[in-house]
């Protein structure tokens, strides 16, 4: 097998896992009123599924998927969804939805021509051709609009996570919250740099990420680094929806997130506000600046909740919850 057919067959695997399979979680019956809406937000050729829980909800999640993901797989990936493959009615983890009297809204990324794999986000790492920003402030006001909720949070996984960090620097009032799964800063935002990350409104966020993460390459004790760099590999095979591979590391940039939020300082890197089991966890700012290291974690959203609680496929979501609950 010759160089570039290896170099190719390698860095298709690594962009599959950016939209990291795994997840799933139990099938629920439908109660009356329950409802999956699939729709648009104006112009913007964005397809979403909202799944809508009867009795009222209290606020809506947005959740991006990875890069070369979809909708579908990232609900299947976070409990929320039965089938990796399909969104129906009875799919839905409804009593999630229930129980936490919550909106889920799963958007699909875009592709840029001749990169048809590569359906992603415009944040500064990978391009999607689409101006995402725009069409995630569309989108949330659609629902404040169409369903009433007040509180509106934003999350997202990989390329969805670099999404939500661009959100939080360049339009934080969009959203109430944020929380980004092994998904960073681009370096765009580099605090030394010529566009530091200076949000006009400070709002919580939360980053939830793997020390073995062989995508953002974080294994070898590099989770600390200032910056995290994406495997090349990912980005040749990604080809033009790739701009920049370099992403800022979440550990160092808590403290300038916490600087400009409360002026306090982060705990030292070996001795974080908490540990349990796996995950270590830096607390700021009254709980509204949180990073979670889980150890032994990759990068998919499946690994990552196995090394947090195995035997709970909505362990990510609930983590969030908690996050979400506590502001």
């Amino acid at each position: 097998m010759n160089q570039r057919l290896m170099r190719l067959l390698i860095g298709s695997a690594l962009v599959a896992s950016l939209a990291a399979c795994g997840g799933g979680g139990s099938s629920n019956s439908v109660a009356a009123g329950d409802s999956l809406v699939s729709t648009t937000v104006g112009s913007y050729p964005h397809a979403v599924n909202i799944y809508v829980p009867a009795g009222g909800a209290t606020r809506a999640i947005v959740a991006l998927h990875g890069g070369g993901g979809n909708n579908t797989a990232i609900a299947y990936q976070l409990g929320l969804n039965s089938s990796n493959s399909e969104t129906t009615t009875n799919t839905i983890n409804w009593d999630w939805l229930h129980a936490n009297k919550v909106i889920m809204v799963f958007p699909q990324g875009q592709h840029i021509d001749g990169a048809s794999g590569a359906t992603t986000w415009s944040n500064y790492a990978m391009t999607s051709g689409q101006d995402d920003v725009a069409f995630l402030q569309a989108l949330a006001a659609k629902l404040k609009s169409d369903y009433g909720v007040t509180q509106i949070d934003l999350m997202g996984h990989s390329m969805g996570g670099a999404m939500t960090n661009r959100m939080r620097c360049e339009s934080p009032a969009t959203f109430d919250g944020y929380i980004a799964l092994a998904g960073p800063a681009s370096e765009h935002f580099d605090p030394a740099g010529a566009t530091p990350c200076v949000p006009s409104v400070n709002k919580p966020y939360m980053s939830i990420s793997g020390d073995d993460d062989q995508v953002m390459q974080t294994y070898n004790n590099r989770w600390p680094n200032y910056n995290w760099i994406i495997n090349p590999l990912v980005e040749w095979a990604g080809n033009a929806a790739f701009l920049d591979g370099t992403m800022m590391g979440e550990w160092p940039e808590q403290q300038v997130r916490v600087t400009q939020t409360c002026g306090e300082s982060v705990a030292p890197l070996g001795s974080p506000n908490a540990t349990s089991g796996n995950v270590q966890t830096w607390t700021n700012c009254g709980g509204a600046m949180v990073i979670k290291k889980i150890t032994g974690a990759d990068h998919g959203v499946a690994t990552m909740a196995a090394q947090m609680d195995a035997n709970n496929p909505t362990v990510v979501m609930d983590t969030v919850m908690s996050f979400l609950n506590a502001q």
